[in-house]
């Protein structure tokens, strides 16, 4: 078993770092995994040892799929696509898999290989992963199943509207269970953001709700003692962070933006709050330089008493910390961000 396990994950391995021009052949060698994955499911009278070890081999060859669709063209894989969602969705069916992680990371794969003809899947794959999103006892399947819809989000686009009913409804079960583990938390409310992003307009009957929770998460202290509360704490906050620039960017896109004039006083006191944070960490300052960024740029127009409330020390802090930090990246979104709330705040 240690065996097969090393050679499927240095399969995977091989797989991932393969040149360009071996990628026809890689393409060659997606029937015979499909053909092996197809096989385990005709292994009848099993005990308990062997369904684990159908599981594991399971697992492995979703990873072999995984590495396979981040690096086959497009063109190669579709023919064969069908297949390995029939197979992928034969496991998620058995609810007593334990290969259900691997397999929506294996799905994830798929739809940014397929992009928007993803989509052709959606009505099968949306009851699965609903179901995924509800299993907060095994929380590391919902964090994985959290992560696809993310990704099948920003592929499809809007096209995922009509499953969005049934996916926000379990996203927001999530952030309301007391009981699930805390690490679901911070990719379910990013997770908002992607959605948001995606459907445009058609976020409106989830923003109220959408953003009380995100303001209720921004609320959240720790203790400054507890290295791994602040670790945590960095991780919600940059979370809440993402879901606000995807959900100002969905907004913007389907024209509603007047919508969110009444969370951006809220907003920039939990900016304010993180310009004094200690604690905080480069992703966090990053992604709330970005934020003051895009509030200047698309809500400035929206609400003009807002340069007030961006001309003040909290915002130069930010940005000027920013700046000090020496990383590329992080200095180009500040001076981005500089020059948008100037020219703001300059404006008649």
């Amino acid at each position: 078993a240690n065996l097969r396990v090393a050679c499927m994950e240095a399969i995977s391995e091989l797989i991932s770092v393969a040149a360009r021009d071996q990628r026809d052949m890689l393409g060659q060698s997606l029937p015979e995994f499909i053909n092996r994955f197809s096989q385990t499911f005709s292994m009848s009278g099993l005990n308990e040892e062997d369904k684990n070890r159908r599981d594991q081999i399971q697992g492995l060859l979703c990873a072999v799929i995984q590495s396979l669709y981040r690096q086959v063209d497009k063109p190669i894989l579709l023919p064969m696509t069908d297949n390995v969602m029939q197979l992928l969705l034969q496991v998620l069916s058995n609810k007593n898999s334990n290969s259900h992680e691997e397999c929506f990371s294996a799905i994830s794969a798929i739809s940014d290989a397929l992009d928007a003809d993803f989509l052709k899947y959606m009505d099968a794959v949306t009851p699965f992963l609903v179901a995924g999103l509800r299993n907060s006892e095994a929380y590391q399947v919902c964090i994985v199943a959290v992560g696809t819809v993310g990704d099948i989000s920003r592929n499809i686009e809007g096209k995922m509207q009509p499953y969005c009913d049934q996916i926000m409804n379990a996203l927001v079960d999530d952030v309301k269970d007391p009981k699930i583990h805390r690490s679901v938390k911070p990719p379910v409310l990013s997770c908002f953001g992607d959605i948001a992003m995606a459907i445009g307009a058609g976020f409106q009957p989830y923003l109220d709700f959408s953003m009380m929770l995100l303001m209720q998460a921004s609320n959240t202290n720790v203790n400054p003692e507890d290295e791994d509360l602040v670790d945590y704490l960095n991780i919600l906050r940059e979370s809440i962070l993402e879901a606000y620039v995807g959900i100002i960017q969905g907004l913007r896109d389907g024209n509603l933006l007047q919508l969110f004039v009444q969370y951006v006083s809220p907003i920039l006191q939990f900016l304010q709050r993180i310009s004094e944070d200690p604690a905080r960490d480069d992703y966090i300052l990053s992604k709330a330089v970005g934020l003051l960024g895009d509030i200047a740029q698309t809500m400035g127009p929206v609400i003009p008493q807002l340069k007030t409330e961006l001309n003040q020390p909290f915002a130069a802090k930010l940005i000027n910390d920013a700046m000090a930090s020496g990383e590329d990246s992080m200095v180009e979104t500040a001076t981005w961000a500089s020059t948008v709330i100037t020219q703001f705040i300059q404006t008649n």
